[in-house]
């Protein structure tokens, strides 16, 4: 039995807290241990029964002790995974117990697809994506390391989605669009063009700002 620890013990710490318990292994494969945060005062004024076992820096990672990253801005996620990992410790992928995954579907390590997401077919998700729950991802998307797919997000059919990028509450991808590394796509936005790296669109259709 593997003992999952949580980084981050803030809102989509606590969030990620509550889904773990009906995720896929839960009880059987691991359970959870606490979180890593540098705040130790993170969960005051919360009914949280998990504890704050340390900072990200100073953990001494022990046997059996696995990892997920529960940071919704990709450059901090990027950040203490590697750090984490570079300790030697390991990652747990998490996928809800009511998540629809299809054939051919990859995934990397450290991701998250939460309850009601929806990954069609021959999909390839990098290490540490997010899929937050109702996304659609359709057949044949690639989706890079570290990015993060927010709720009602629609990725269309061989969308190409980069390292790093975030794509905001109930935004659309067109199919064939391609969005580059560490981009941010609005909440509500529809990409009808491809979008350069390093940059933020937002509307319909989404336009840099």
């Amino acid at each position: 039995m593997k003992n999952l620890i949580i980084i981050g013990a803030r809102g989509f710490g606590r969030e990620l807290a509550c889904w773990a318990e009906t995720c896929r292994g839960y009880g059987s494969e691991f359970r959870l241990k606490g979180f890593l945060d540098d705040n130790t005062a993170a969960l005051d004024g919360y009914d949280v029964e998990l504890p704050i076992l340390g900072a990200p820096q100073t953990y001494a990672i022990e046997k059996d002790d696995v990892f997920v990253c529960a940071l919704g801005d990709a450059k901090w996620k990027k950040h203490f995974a590697e750090m984490i990992a570079s300790q030697g410790g390991e990652f747990l992928t998490l996928v809800h117990e009511r998540a629809i995954i299809g054939k051919r579907v990859q995934m990397g390590k450290g991701c998250i697809v939460l309850a009601d997401a929806t990954l069609t077919t021959d999909i390839r998700l990098g290490d540490f994506v997010t899929v937050q729950p109702k996304a659609n991802i359709g057949h044949d998307v690639m989706i890079g390391n570290y990015a993060h797919i927010n709720a009602c997000g629609f990725l269309g059919g061989f969308a190409a989605i980069g390292e790093g990028v975030t794509i905001h509450t109930n935004a659309q991808v067109v199919p064939g669009k391609k969005v580059g590394d560490w981009a941010t796509v609005g909440a509500g936005s529809i990409v009808l063009r491809n979008v350069k790296p390093h940059t933020t669109v937002f509307g319909i259709p989404a336009t840099e700002l």
